[in-house]
């Protein structure tokens, strides 16, 4: 049996980092995506974990469906949201329906870009 992470953290803590981005920014992205910081329910759709549910997709394959996987592709899908979602059923809004500031947007971002390019 897999040991628990410590409280506050997920296993996906020791992600890649991608060029432009720093540990730190994709730690807060982590608590971003997972609800603590910033108010975007990503885990809602895309599930804790990142690999998707019935409502979004899997974050963690590198088959983009709205962007070419680019750390700044990435960023560009998740400040404009998706619309018309190619094989969902629920519309992504801006920012998750969150109010994330550029800097909780850029770190929201590299957390996606790290969970997509594992070690």
């Amino acid at each position: 049996m897999a040991a628990e992470p410590p409280e506050g953290t997920h296993p996906d803590a020791n992600l890649p980092v991608p060029e432009g981005a720093t540990p730190e920014m994709v730690a807060l992205g982590d608590r971003i995506y997972h609800g603590q910081v910033g108010g975007a329910p990503c885990t809602g759709c895309h599930g804790e974990s990142g690999k998707g549910t019935p409502l979004g997709p899997d974050l963690t394959s590198r088959n983009w469906l709205w962007t070419d996987g680019s750390y700044a592709g990435i960023a560009k899908t998740i400040a404009n949201g998706v619309p018309k979602p190619k094989k969902y059923r629920s519309p992504m809004p801006p920012m998750g329906g969150a109010q994330l500031t550029p800097d909780q947007l850029s770190a929201l971002a590299a957390y996606v870009w790290g969970l997509s390019h594992p070690h």
